[in-house]
């Protein structure tokens, strides 16, 4: 049998939660990979190198990867490949991504930079330079464009600026036509006179027959010594204008904007601006227009005599005086009391007149008080038809010998009929008494220290509710007792199990003959025990 040696092995997360003895080879099940482990790494501490591949480390040389077919491919799987220490490339570098970052201070190439183009084809660009006798220094200008190239190479260097080059800009002159400049006179002072000139021959033709002062048919203007500039007739926009200088002059000072000359055109926009006395009005002064002050109108207006139509005169200090009734077109005022109506004059005087015992008037610094006297008599009747009326007398005297109550119980037999008075006994519960007719069961009631001042019915289940003691002479001819009658007018009564208590009452006229069986007299003293029991029976 063959041996077959297995290495401990799982997937890569079982992998990661092992930490193996120091030399100690697993297998990544997951990636295809063998993993060497130091003793405290959890994971390994190495990758020793693809299952799936020939990479041979150290075959050819101290430091090298080989493989069996001579090419290495290092896929990241869309990662990042990094070397963190220097590379030496014997050989040629291809790299064909789109893009190649080289994040470095330096860059030394010893020849030339070869650009393909956008055609990859048997035609490039070359980038070199001239050989250095010295170290050079070339700045790229901060702006971008085409650089320029020399017609030939050259060591010769070029002192003029960009601004000084620039001029040349546009010029199409010929050598011949630059070297018809040899041999000008004229100074840097008047050549500098056409510095910044843009006008044309045509334009400076204009000028040709200007005198100063004078305008010039199809010539340009040019200005007295001066600034004058005399001109038969004047147009603009094709308009001539026909004012005269003396007219014209009138505006030499003016100040006003166009809103304010506007205002003496009719203009309808008007401010809210507080009006003062030294404030300055605009007046037409027979044809001349002058300025004169608020005060001076509040003068006018105070010594000559207007006539107000249809004005209201809103102001709390204002006085109107010496205005006669007949100047008014309401000279009156109608008093009405609903039936009779009369006129007072303004002027005149109004009397409210009151009645004794029944309306009082007064009147006090303008203010007329209408009021009820101290005594009041009402000679008709008199309806109060609120929920509550109080009576705050000492004394009620009513003529009338019969009180009609409950006058609105008329529907059902809902509310109890009677009277009742508050007292209190004790200095700190009102207490309530009273005699009235139940509504539940017919019966008049007299009752007593009821707490709760009784509504449309008294409350027989309220708080210290009690049946009230009647002290009289009672004259009926019945009378119900713990509902058994006891007075009748023929003087006979059956007492069954009654027990009469009374210390001086005498019981005569009793005989055998008069107990239909037997019978038991109890005799009781005041704390109600039995002093002596009778018997007896009919025989």
């Amino acid at each position: 049998m063959p041996t077959i040696l297995q290495l401990r092995r799982g997937t890569t997360a079982e992998n990661a939660a092992y930490t193996g003895a120091s030399g100690e080879i697993t297998v990544d099940t997951t990636l295809n990979k063998v993993l060497l482990h130091d003793g405290s790494t959890a994971g390994g501490a190495a990758t020793v190198g693809n299952l799936q591949g020939n990479i041979q480390l150290g075959k050819t040389g101290t430091n090298e990867i080989d493989t069996a077919s001579g090419n290495l491919t290092i896929d990241s799987a869309g990662g990042t490949i990094t070397l963190d220490d220097n590379v030496t490339i014997s050989g040629n570098l291809t790299v064909s991504g789109t893009t190649t970052t080289v994040d470095s201070t330096t860059v030394s190439i010893q020849n030339a930079f070869v650009f393909e183009g956008a055609t990859d084809d048997a035609h490039e660009t070359t980038l070199t330079t001239v050989d250095p006798t010295a170290d050079r220094t070339i700045s790229l200008p901060n702006v971008s464009g085409t650089l320029p190239v020399l017609a030939a190479a050259s060591t010769t260097q070029i002192t003029s600026t960009p601004e000084e080059l620039n001029i040349l800009d546009g010029v199409t002159a010929t050598a011949s036509e630059l070297n018809a400049l040899d041999g000008i006179t004229s100074s840097v002072s008047e050549l500098n006179i056409l510095d910044g000139v843009t006008a044309t021959a045509a334009e400076l033709n204009l000028i040709d027959g200007s005198a100063a002062g004078t305008i010039a048919n199809s010539k340009a203007v040019i200005y007295g010594s001066s600034g004058e500039v005399n001109a038969t007739t004047l147009q603009i926009a094709g308009t001539a204008i026909t004012s005269t200088a003396a007219e014209l002059n009138i505006l030499d000072g003016v100040t006003a904007t166009t809103s304010e000359l506007n205002l003496m055109d009719g203009g309808t926009t008007a401010g809210t601006t507080a009006v003062a006395g030294a404030d300055g009005i605009v007046t037409n002064d027979n044809g001349t227009m002058r300025q004169t002050t608020v005060d001076t109108f509040d003068t006018y207006l105070a010594a000559t005599t207007k006539t107000l139509t249809n004005k209201t005169i809103n102001a709390s200090n204002n006085t109107l005086s010496n205005i006669g009734n007949s100047s008014l077109t309401n000279s009156s005022v109608t008093v009405s009391d609903g039936s009779n109506s009369s006129a007072v004059a303004l002027g005149g005087t109004l009397t409210i007149q009151g009645t004794t015992n029944e309306v009082e008037v007064s009147e006090s610094s303008g203010t007329v008080t209408v009021g009820l006297p101290n005594n009041v008599t009402i000679s008709g009747n008199l309806t109060v038809s609120g929920d509550t009326t109080t009576v705050n007398t000492a004394t009620l005297a009513v003529e009338d010998p019969l009180i009609n109550l409950a006058t609105g119980n008329n529907s059902s037999d809902a509310v109890d009929i009677g009277f009742y008075g508050l007292y209190d006994t004790s200095g700190s519960q009102d207490l309530y008494a009273g005699l009235f007719r139940d509504a539940g069961d017919g019966k008049f009631k007299l009752f007593k220290d009821n707490q709760a001042a009784p509504t449309t019915t008294v409350n027989t289940s309220g708080t210290g509710y009690a049946v009230a003691t009647l002290v009289a002479n009672l004259e009926a001819t019945t009378a119900t007792l713990g509902g058994s009658d006891i007075i009748s007018t023929d003087n006979t009564k059956t007492l069954t199990n009654k027990t009469i208590v009374a210390g001086n009452n005498t019981l005569s006229g009793i005989v055998s003959s008069n107990f239909g069986s037997a019978v038991r007299l109890q005799i009781l003293d005041s704390s109600g025990s039995t002093v002596k029991d009778l018997y007896g029976s009919a025989t």
